[in-house]
């Protein structure tokens, strides 16, 4: 649904420390979450999560809202144009850190230091490479998703590479400094760029075109902003040896991430070529799962990588304490909006797009399920990053990915509905298995990490006692929709009154958001 984490199994040197010199000595200050804030550690990751989500939520309801648009004025093959370009930028813009952003949170190092630039500079050669591949790989991509009459829109690709590779390395220095706020100013003028253009030159009657030259704008922006925000000035510095260190952490990460990729987005190759028929169906079926969980989840995500990177060193029972606040929380929030999810997926479809889609509606309530499933996974990827064991989840996926895509590609001819369900039970099998993994490595017992489950699942009780019986006695539609939503709200209110562990979990929650 969303970015996902990664992983390392052995011990790697942090590639020492920084050579003392920085270009932005108060780089990050000012920001919830920066180095010198005096709060604890549990404050500045609640406020860096609602930080995170600020810039986060502008994404995805902009691509929510252009979906929806875009799905009205659009012709059918435009649309579908729009779907392939978005997950290519998708896939280059993951290659493009090369792990190479993981590591400098990994390190914790403050300032724009030289190994910063050295960073910078791998992957700026990387992104002109990639850009080259961009550019003469473009017909080959449009045979493959049947576009072959949009290759000069997929050759631009290009320059959106070289743009994101400028980027990629300082935006990492955001995350690193936990300095969510700052990030969150830079992400809102970026996502705002690409609706305003793409909205515009599409109601112009631009086609595809509008969505390229969205890209332009949205990647214009972050560059700019970055690097404004951060005072970056590049030197393009290069040593050999500190390319080593990093990369002895960050090829892990990187080659765990490629695999999240494709178990979470692999799909769409998929149902490109072997139902392009129902490929933009699929596509809307996913926009309001991730918009809702995919942006929560990311947000936090976004926050438990470094956070787990800074109480490392106070020991394993510090990580294991804070996996299961992790759990905790995801359990939360993930259980019950994704059951909420397949609940109004009937309505949401058809209000959101405009015409009703029993496959589309199908898959969003599978995909809905997966994605609660999904959610628990991200208190386990980072803490695999933070205590530098990659590799576990590395070798995990080298075994998820192969099957997920091999079982998809034989029943993607019976439509998408079975795509999504492989989804379902894909993530199920492994996210367990990881848990179970985890859980050994940190000396924590599994009937320890099922109980944080626990408030999360009492709560989506509640909203499917009140919620589903609406649902089945009402006929679809705005009202109904409304409907449904009120009753699993009032479920949800009244399993929180009722279960004190689960009101105590929020509370503790909305306590440190406010800095108590």
């Amino acid at each position: 649904m969303a970015d996902r984490p990664a992983d390392a199994d052995e011990e790697t040197s942090d590639g020492g420390t920084s050579d003392g010199r920085t270009e932005a000595p108060d780089d990050g200050a000012g920001g919830d979450g920066a180095p010198g804030d005096e709060q604890s550690l549990g404050t500045t990751a609640s406020r860096g999560f609602l930080w995170a989500n600020v810039g986060i939520f502008t994404r995805y309801v902009s691509a929510l809202i252009l979906a929806a648009v875009l799905a009205r004025v659009l012709d059918p093959a435009d649309y579908a144009v729009m779907v392939t370009l978005m997950l290519i930028t998708f896939y280059f813009d993951n290659a493009l850190d090369l792990g190479m952003g993981a590591a400098l949170v990994y390190e914790q190092e403050e300032g724009v230091s030289q190994r910063v630039q050295v960073a910078f500079t791998a992957n700026v050669g990387l992104g002109l490479v990639l850009a080259i591949i961009a550019f003469f790989s473009a017909p080959y991509v449009a045979d493959y998703f049947q576009q072959s009459s949009y290759v000069a829109e997929f050759r631009c690709l290009a320059i959106v590479v070289v743009l994101s590779a400028l980027t990629t390395v300082p935006w990492s220095l955001f995350m690193r400094n936990m300095d969510f706020r700052r990030r969150a100013v830079v992400e809102v003028a970026r996502d705002l760029s690409r609706f305003v253009v793409t909205l515009a030159l599409a109601l112009a009657g631009f086609g595809a075109w509008a969505i390229v030259f969205g890209l332009f704008a949205a990647y214009g922006v972050a560059l700019i902003g970055t690097w404004a925000v951060l005072r970056f000035r590049p030197t393009f510095s290069w040593e050999t040896s500190t390319v080593r260190q990093l990369f002895s952490y960050a090829w892990r990460v990187a080659g765990n991430r490629f695999l999240g990729l494709l178990a979470l987005n692999g799909d769409y190759f998929i149902v490109g070529n072997r139902r392009h028929d129902q490929y933009a169906s699929y596509y809307q079926a996913f926009r309001l799962p991730e918009f809702v969980m995919g942006a929560q989840l990311n947000g936090l995500s976004a926050v438990l990588f470094p956070m787990y990177s800074r109480i490392r060193a106070e020991g394993e029972a510090a990580i294991r304490d804070g996996m299961f606040k992790a759990l905790r929380i995801v359990a939360l929030f993930s259980f019950p909006v994704g059951v909420g999810l397949a609940l109004v997926a009937r309505d949401a479809f058809t209000v959101f797009y405009g015409f009703q889609n029993t496959a589309g509606i199908q898959t969003m309530e599978i995909i809905s399920i997966a994605g609660a499933v999904t959610g628990l996974g991200f208190a386990t990827g980072d803490l695999l990053m933070a205590i530098n064991r990659p590799g576990v989840l590395l070798r995990l996926n080298a075994v998820m990915v192969p099957t997920m895509l091999v079982a998809m590609w034989f029943v993607a001819p019976q439509g998408i509905v079975w795509v999504a369900c492989i989804h379902l039970v894909i993530q199920v099998v492994f996210v367990g298995a990881r848990q179970l993994i985890v859980d050994r490595m940190i000396s924590a017992r599994t009937s320890a990490a099922l109980s944080c489950l626990v408030p999360g699942l009492v709560v989506t009780a509640g909203i499917l006692l009140f919620a589903l019986p609406v649902r089945l006695m009402t006929e679809e539609g705005v009202l109904s929709l409304a409907a449904i939503t009120g009753a699993g709200t009032l479920g949800a209110l009244l399993a929180l009154a009722v279960f004190p562990p689960a009101r105590r979990e929020l509370l503790d929650l909305v306590a440190k958001l406010r800095g108590r």
